[in-house]
């Protein structure tokens, strides 16, 4: 079983429709699982089955044994025990200020789901001169490709001067995020930068993005382009749904780019999905 085609738990506000989930996309349903899984809880198969499909629930401590056989992460098991512990809530009050909880750790966990490994933090001065412009990122992964291997290249391949391509290498070499060969062609220095979800230098960070978009689609539209926009009504429910689907692919999207080698064009990879106007 990959890591791709288990769901992810943060895709779900009902602990039990996880499950449900996890256990269909095992082979043959997950036969031979539900005896596998109450063994390592020490409880019944049948007292298993009346939690996952009916009105039985899990105690913390069950619920934190599950966790460890599921091998979820430490934030993973928190958002599993905040599930259990609302599903356990006999009052209203309780019930809706643990609603709050697993809505906020929902959407904390599908932004980490999100981000790639992290491999390397640029200090905050380094982040204001990489996130300044589109060209600094571009370039940074530019040299991943056996093509664009100087400067000159790159200009030529982004229709940008020479120049401005030699000061930009010049701040990426020194702060290792592209390196020289013993014969002086660029190569791939730290690759996975991380920006928090919440930093003030994301706005710039969309927007260069999106500038990078807009000139491409002022060259004209190319068949092998994919560009969509549009605006909807739907329930918020569907909201959910589909933002969830979306996060999914991207990570899905994300370990192919990974995998992917070698490296042949250069692709920019931006994806909106939000609500408009002002939330009540």
């Amino acid at each position: 079983m990959t890591e791709t085609s288990l769901p992810s738990i943060y895709s779900f506000k009902d602990y039990k429709k996880y499950l449900q989930k996890w256990i269909e996309v095992h082979p043959m349903k997950g036969r031979g699982i539900l005896s596998a899984m109450a063994k390592s809880l020490r409880t019944q198969t049948s007292f298993l089955s009346q939690v996952i499909s009916g009105e039985l629930n899990f105690s913390s401590e069950q619920a934190l044994d599950l966790a460890a056989y599921l091998k979820l992460s430490e934030s993973e098991t928190d958002y599993l025990l905040l599930m259990v512990a609302y599903a356990r809530a006999g009052s209203a009050s309780l019930r809706a200020r643990l609603k709050k909880q697993v809505e906020t750790a929902k959407e904390l966990g599908m932004k980490e789901r999100v981000k790639s490994d992290i491999t390397y933090v640029l200090s905050e001065q380094d982040q204001q001169i990489y996130y300044s412009a589109w060209y600094y990122s571009v370039i940074h992964i530019a040299a991943t490709l056996p093509s664009l291997r100087n400067a000159k290249a790159i200009a030529h391949k982004l229709g940008l001067s020479v120049s401005l391509v030699e000061n930009v290498l010049e701040f990426l070499l020194a702060k290792d995020l592209v390196r020289k060969d013993k014969d002086g062609h660029l190569t791939f220095g730290n690759s996975r930068l991380h920006l928090d979800w919440n930093s003030p230098l994301q706005v710039r960070n969309h927007s260069n993005y999106r500038m990078l978009t807009m000139n491409s689609v002022d060259k004209g539209i190319k068949l092998e382009d994919l560009h969509y926009s549009s605006v909807v009504s739907l329930a918020n429910e569907d909201y959910q749904n589909i933002r969830d689907t979306i996060s999914h692919m991207i990570r899905d999207a994300r370990l192919k780019i990974r995998e992917s080698e070698p490296a042949e064009e250069l692709v920019c990879f931006a994806v909106d999905f939000f609500r408009i106007g002002k939330l009540d």
